[in-house]
């Protein structure tokens, strides 16, 4: 099954360019209010919570997330946000830190085991991407479905999650048309291998 996200990076000889850090302020880096909503207590309650379903019943986060919310001074948009998280949402709310924050959170979440939270992590990865080439925006729709797909294995699945998100995480914004044209096209075909191999076990995209 990897081959389909082989295939993408292959065929991929340029990759895209990096976004110069003078562009846009991240969410993160607006300034912390004086009078946040929720305090780190309340936003590790909030995400113990609502990832409780797809950690391990051992694996007890509570504690760890309290202490990186202190010590990364996490946002009070990220902290409110993360206080009222309902189950699924850590997409959403992880887009309230900046990229360094976002991965010590994920973590500290994901273990150091394929797991089911280590999948729940890959799809928060993936809801971070908008690439901006429909066929390719695709493809990371269908490798978030495969991540739900229990016929295949869990190392599997995060492999290719993870990858994907590694790989799409650079701007496409500034590609020459004759390279998105051939990047989409590879999408296509990543997307067609991923179709066949995924529904050879009963997967459908």
């Amino acid at each position: 099954m990897r081959r389909a996200l082989l295939l993408l990076i292959a065929c991929s000889s340029s990759p895209p360019p990096k976004r110069p850090a003078s562009e846009g302020v991240p969410l993160s880096d607006r300034p912390i209010s004086n009078h946040p909503t929720h305090t780190c207590v309340d936003a590790a309650r909030g995400l113990s919570g609502a990832t409780r379903g797809v950690r391990e019943p051992e694996s007890e986060v509570y504690e760890a997330l309290v202490a990186l919310c202190d010590r990364d001074a996490w946002p009070s948009g990220a902290i409110d946000c993360f206080a009222e998280m309902a189950e699924g949402g850590l997409g959403g709310c992880s887009r309230e830190l900046a990229e360094p924050k976002r991965e010590a959170l994920f973590a500290v979440l994901a273990g150091g085991e394929p797991s089911r939270a280590g999948l729940a992590v890959a799809r928060a990865r993936l809801q971070q991407l908008s690439v901006g080439i429909e066929a390719c925006d695709r493809f990371v729709g269908a490798v978030m479905t495969v991540l739900g797909c229990d016929a295949l294995p869990i190392a599997m699945r995060l492999q290719l999650g993870n990858e994907t998100a590694q790989f799409w995480s650079l701007p496409t914004d500034r590609l020459a048309a004759d390279d998105v044209e051939r990047m989409s096209q590879v999408c296509v075909s990543s997307l067609e291998t991923l179709a066949r191999e995924t529904a050879t076990v009963g997967c459908a995209l």
